[in-house]
């Protein structure tokens, strides 16, 4: 069975799709096609797309009246379903998908005022594909306040808001329901089947599923734990009962091993703002790569916005000031949130790298951002914070997209005996887009 399901669009649009090797059935709604025809959800349907209103004609508002019973049920279990509102009755909504709380589709709004949420999901494709909406309706009969992108709702959890009117009107949201969701967005005209496209090749998760906090000592657990340390705990368990004094001579070690170097790897997985930034250098000259300069630090006594945080210059016997002109360079961003990587962080690698360019005249040079996204959850449950979009730019530029975990994990690794200095060093200075090791 298929896994997308188009409604009420066109063969030609699912002609695309299956061309596109995606696996897509195509059903038409009776106010699609003027009869009463049952619809069917495949047992095997990932996600639905949904286009109401553009080119229909009237139709009863008892068709498909059960069908929202079974899809809803679906949606908690993980379905995903994309609505794009071109019009209609409230009941071609509604009939399909349930009610929603205080859903109010009534009054259009001017498609060229819709502002999309900076930090929403698919951002890249709605800004792009925003010249071409045809039609927009307020969700939400309430504006909301500036910066506010979320709605508390008693039936459906929260609503997370991707766009609004410039009155603050929801013009487009997610509802979360169990494990899926119900996202409604504007009619893009011609161009909705492109947006199907989009959503396709970067599906993730809505805000709602990003990774809970974890609880207190997440970080103390088996998986972030050196060997070195690893083995000292072990052997101090062993001959605990027998010698006290070979305890605490442990119990000693253990602490310096703590403080004395893995407490600061630590900040790469938990660190924010100038702790993270401290890792990070740490890290860096830990894999004795050319000289590690922090920025910060060099520009102290000199007025001037800093901008990166951190330079590599090869060969490290260069003086920083000729190494800026004559060496290699690879400029390092150390960023932290408790959600997705920001379009805006992400474009600053190539804005800063085409600056230091031009100021040093030297163009032997890599933009990286090292970014400790979802900080609030435990690492190994965190998911890739950058989107296709972005990893995308990021190749065309020739930088580096690295999360502080993924660094983290290489130099265990390193520790281990499972990798080498010198890879490591090698992957981050040539790999393009998402950087990644094979560990």
């Amino acid at each position: 069975m298929a896994k997308v399901l188009l409604v009420d669009f066109t063969q030609a649009d699912k002609d695309r799709l299956v061309a596109g090797k995606y696996s897509v059935d195509l059903q038409q709604t009776g106010w699609k096609t003027g009869l009463d025809l049952p619809f069917e959800l495949g047992p095997d349907t990932e996600i639905v797309f949904y286009q109401i209103g553009e080119g229909t004609a009237p139709g009863r508002e008892d068709l498909h009246a059960r069908v929202h019973e079974t899809l809803v049920e679906r949606v908690r279990d993980g379905l995903k379903v994309v609505c794009f509102i071109g019009g209609g009755e409230a009941c071609r909504l509604a009939n399909i998908v349930g009610p929603i709380d205080g859903l109010d589709v009534r009054e259009s709004a001017r498609p060229d005022a819709v502002v999309f949420n900076p930090r929403a999901l698919f951002h890249v494709p709605f800004e792009r594909f925003k010249p071409y909406i045809g039609r927009a309706f307020r969700l939400l009969p309430e504006p909301l306040g500036e910066g506010i992108w979320d709605k508390a709702s008693s039936g459906n959890g929260a609503f997370e808001v991707l766009a609004k009117t410039v009155e603050g009107a929801p013009a487009a949201m997610v509802v979360p329901k169990g494990r899926g969701s119900i996202m409604l967005l504007p009619w893009f005209g011609a161009k909705t089947i492109d947006v199907v496209e989009y959503i396709l090749k970067d599906q993730r998760a809505p805000a709602s599923q990003v990774p809970a906090e974890a609880a207190p000592g997440w970080i103390e657990g088996e998986d972030y734990v050196f060997p070195e340390l690893k083995a000292l705990i072990a052997k101090r368990d062993d001959e605990k009962k027998r010698f006290e004094e070979v305890l605490a001579d442990y119990d000693r070690r253990i602490k310096d091993l703590r403080t004395g170097g893995e407490e600061e790897f630590h900040h790469l997985l938990d660190g924010e703002g100038p702790a993270l930034k401290k890792a990070v250098v740490n890290a860096l000259r830990y894999l004795v790569w050319g000289r590690v300069v922090d920025v910060d630090r060099y520009w102290k006594n000199t007025i001037r916005d800093k901008e990166e945080d951190v330079w590599i210059i090869e060969p490290a016997d260069l003086a920083v000031e000729a190494g800026l002109r004559k060496g290699e360079l690879v400029l390092v961003l150390a960023r932290s949130d408790r959600n997705w990587a920001a379009d805006d962080e992400c474009g600053l690698l190539q804005r800063f790298k085409g600056r230091r360019m031009r100021e040093f005249d030297n163009t032997r040079m890599k933009a990286v951002l090292i970014g400790n996204y979802f900080c609030a959850a435990e690492a190994k449950g965190r998911p890739n914070p950058f989107s296709g979009a972005q990893i995308e730019e990021a190749q065309k530029d020739g930088n580096g997209l690295l999360t502080s975990y993924e660094l983290f994990r290489a130099i265990k690794a390193e520790k281990e005996g499972r990798i080498s200095k010198d890879a490591i060093r090698d992957r981050i200075k040539t790999q393009t887009g998402l950087i990644t090791f094979e560990i």
